[in-house]
């Protein structure tokens, strides 16, 4: 009764940096949908627990016990998130495993944040936690695909508008000179590394080292999509976590692998992306996440030079608040 009653009273009115449309959509189509499907109830319960170790973190004791709360929540909402999804995948059900996926991959964020607020020592991230964290984002979308044929005639489509920059409005907004020059830096940087190493540590031989150099110009290039996502809803609308966070989605699920196996370059790319997270402090549930990640990609990092001073630049941005993008 607690977690449900922090829900509907606290949790679905704070800023989830959605428009108003959609926020309509936590606060009274998903709650009514929970209590229709028992796995979105413990979606929403685990999200709850979150919260609830969000803001007290500052006593270690009762974050903890939340965090063991939301754990035993969110171990029954995957569970039956997997079997709905083995073939079970129905116009009734839809928009509860829609809502459920939604849930996951903000619960997957808040939760490290929460882990590592709740860590006695340094906060930050390890970078199979990283690694964990986007590959969970980038399934997710596979759960938003099965789903979409179901959802567009339901509330939830509303949640796919706005997601991303309309052609007509293309040429209203580019990225500062400053910021187009970087990234073509990092383009140079991929091809020179590309050159230089043979092989790819920890990933098998059909991966081959010219693939791995696509998937990382590949996720370059839509990062650079997030930094101008980033500049136009600012100035248009407003701007949501999901113009941020769709990135993960549209990476290579190789491209983790990269991640999981330390390879510089892909590193680097996650380091600029959590960067970019830092125009979403507003939202709770990843106020942290860029800062910790950042750290845990800097140690990470710390004994290769060349890679470590490509983190320079969006370390600079953080500090700024990615004001080189916004202003």
């Amino acid at each position: 009764m607690e977690l449900m009653h922090h829900y509907a009273n606290v949790v679905s009115k704070e800023a989830l940096l959605t428009r108003e449309g959609i926020s309509m959509i936590w606060r009274e189509y998903i709650p009514k949908e929970a209590l229709k499907h028992s796995f979105l109830l413990h979606g929403l319960l685990a999200f709850s627990a979150l919260n609830l170790a969000d803001l007290n973190r500052n006593s270690s004791e009762v974050a903890t016990r939340y965090l063991a709360v939301c754990d035993k929540h969110q171990a029954v909402a995957i569970a039956a998130l997997r079997d709905a999804l083995d073939g079970n995948v129905t116009a009734e059900n839809s928009g509860a495993l829609f809502a459920l996926a939604a849930i996951i991959k903000i619960s997957s964020m808040a939760r490290s944040c929460a882990k590592a607020n709740a860590r006695p020592f340094a906060h930050l991230f390890s970078i199979d936690e990283i690694s964990e964290v986007i590959l969970l984002g980038r399934g997710m979308r596979e759960v938003t695909a099965l789903t979409y044929p179901y959802v567009v005639d339901t509330p939830i489509a509303l949640m796919f508008k706005f997601n991303a920059i309309e052609d007509s409005q293309a040429n209203v907004v580019s990225l500062p000179a400053a910021v187009l020059s970087h990234f073509a830096d990092l383009h140079a940087m991929l091809d020179k590394y590309h050159q230089q190493t043979p092989v790819v540590p920890s990933l098998t031989e059909s991966n081959k080292i010219d693939d791995v150099l696509s998937w990382c110009h590949a996720a370059l290039t839509d990062l650079e999509s997030i930094y101008l996502n980033i500049r136009y809803w600012t100035r248009h609308g407003g701007l949501e976590s999901g113009h941020v966070w769709r990135w993960p989605a549209t990476l290579e699920t190789k491209f983790t692998h990269l991640i999981s196996a330390r390879y510089g370059p892909a590193l680097v790319l996650v380091g600029h992306f959590a960067a970019a997270t830092v125009c979403l402090k507003k939202a709770w549930y990843v106020r942290d996440w860029g800062a910790y990640a950042f750290e845990g990609i800097s140690q990470a990092l710390e004994g290769d030079d060349e890679m470590h001073r490509w983190l320079d630049w969006p370390r600079e941005q953080m500090k700024s608040e990615m004001r080189i993008v916004l202003d």
